[in-house]
């Protein structure tokens, strides 16, 4: 059953942020750190921001953390904090990202999905069509030892992304972290010590 005001909507609520996931990345981050103080941080599939708020407490006033989403992300008022309304995978708009910080990110977040339409191989299919999206743009994004995470949700086909992946980073892990829910078929996927380009060989964790 779907309960949508659980402890942590409303954990969210109390202590200000926009969404009960904020409490995912928390998690995620004390368990693999991948966000530092002073970084320069990239959210694809911003909307609403909760994801934002905890960067930028996790960065510091010498980071920077860029979100970009197609839905509208209202307002943070935060001098390190950059909006764009884009589609990642236009050119023009990962440009205006790099623009904003002036060279590559030293971490690649996103929590995003498609709509869900009702139809669950459909909405599982472009799902993973469009992590494979977000993947294809890091080589312009993200600096060579940078790190990823993403959402992703279980499918058959999910072994193949995760072996693609495992091509671009030294470690890549597959975790789900206690503020996800039971009954939801989301797994977050960590890769740290991007490779712009695959090594011919390597080594990569699972866990």
């Amino acid at each position: 059953m779907y309960i949508r005001k659980d402890g942590y909507y409303k954990l969210a609520k109390q202590q200000g942020y926009r969404s009960r996931a904020s409490f995912k990345l928390m998690q995620l981050n004390d368990s693999y750190h991948i966000i530092r103080h002073g970084i320069r941080v990239l959210d694809v599939g911003a909307a609403p921001g909760g994801w934002m708020q905890v960067l930028l407490t996790a960065v510091g006033k010498t980071g920077t953390v860029v979100g970009i989403d197609i839905l509208d992300i209202p307002p943070i008022h935060a001098p390190n904090a950059v909006i764009i309304k884009g589609d990642i995978q236009d050119p023009a708009v990962r440009q205006q990202a790099l623009a904003a910080i002036g060279r590559k990110f030293d971490t690649v977040v996103s929590d995003t999905s498609i709509n869900i339409s009702g139809n669950a191989a459909a909405d599982t299919a472009r799902n993973l069509e469009l992590s494979h999206a977000i993947l294809a743009s890091l080589p312009d994004l993200l600096k060579t030892s940078g790190n990823f995470l993403i959402k992703l949700f279980y499918s058959t086909e999910l072994k193949s992304f995760l072996t693609l992946t495992r091509t671009y980073f030294t470690q890549v892990y597959m975790t789900k972290p206690p503020a996800s829910r039971s009954s939801s078929s989301e797994l977050y996927l960590i890769g740290k010590g991007f490779q712009p380009v695959p090594p011919v060989s390597g080594t990569a964790g699972d866990r």
